[in-house]
């Protein structure tokens, strides 16, 4: 198993006296790891991502990047933003530019890369999303999905260790959310640990190594997809359905190592037919 990038060590943090928006949480993310944080509203996800990416101090517990504490001093937080990237759930909060270009170059810049080489950069960034074309289109003229692939060019750009990722599908039809789970699962393949925080529990069945259940603010559960997501006692009380998948599978007598794919149930539910037919 690759060794953690990023770790949440028993971090909480509070609004407010006795406010707490995450409590004790837990959890690390490795290189090529691919986690989910799932939720209802309210659980805590956008605040944990917050805490993970250095933009909020934790009130207790501590967050580790590359084996070292998290350091808030000016200079800690430049080389955190280096290392770690924030995909906020508006994409209109970070585009910031007025081309697709521009924008994407604009971190790399803001780190001190010169200008030329922080095109460069950004030119690379937008062919690995595979939205080169896009490059001297006006930002206000895209697309919500657009403009998501444009956002996280701008933090692939800055070539980080880790990629946080908050509810990066909603808004997007099916085949933006196949074309995006496909680019973060090259992401993951090229070694980039990625969280995403998500109330789509299907997506996550399929998509993650790791999922971590949040409920007010604290962490229900954490393991395996097909493992945690079985119980379905726990995700009634977090307030989140099972994976359709899963309980299809569970349904028609499925044992280990339970499908995560469409294909997979499929093969799965065509044997046991056989099996069955007289």
């Amino acid at each position: 198993m690759n060794l953690p990038v990023l770790e949440a060590r028993g971090i909480s943090y509070a609004y407010a006296p006795g406010l707490w928006a995450v409590r004790d949480i837990s959890f690390r993310a490795a290189a090529g790891g691919k986690v989910a944080l799932l939720g209802a509203n309210g659980a805590g996800k956008s605040t944990l991502l917050l805490l993970l990416s250095g933009a909020e101090h934790v009130c207790l517990g501590e967050v580790i990047l590359n084996g070292e504490r998290a350091d808030y001093s000016r200079a800690g937080q430049r080389r955190w933003r280096r290392s770690v990237g924030l995909l906020l759930q508006d994409p209109e909060d970070q585009l910031l530019a007025p081309t697709v270009e521009q924008d994407v170059a604009f971190g790399p810049l803001q780190s001190g890369v010169a200008e030329e080489a922080a095109r460069g950069m950004a030119r690379e960034a937008l062919e690995a999303m595979g939205i080169a074309q896009l490059a001297a289109r006006p930002v206000h003229e895209l697309s919500l999905g657009e403009k998501k692939r444009v956002a996280l060019a701008g933090l692939v750009a800055q070539r980080p260790a880790v990629l946080l990722l908050d509810e990066p599908t909603s808004g997007l039809d099916a085949a933006g959310i196949r074309s995006l789970l496909q680019l973060l699962d090259r992401l993951a393949s090229e070694g980039t640990a990625i969280v995403q925080a998500t109330h789509d529990v299907d997506r996550a069945y399929e998509w993650a190594d790791e999922v971590c259940v949040l409920f007010r603010g604290g962490l229900l559960a954490h393991g395996q997809p097909a493992q945690v997501l079985s119980d379905f006692d726990m995700l009634e009380h977090a307030s989140l359905e099972p994976p359709v998948l899963l309980e299809a599978a569970l349904a028609i007598g499925a044992r280990q190592p339970l499908p995560r794919s469409r294909e997979a149930f499929r093969q799965l539910a065509m044997a046991t037919v056989r099996r069955e037919t007289p």
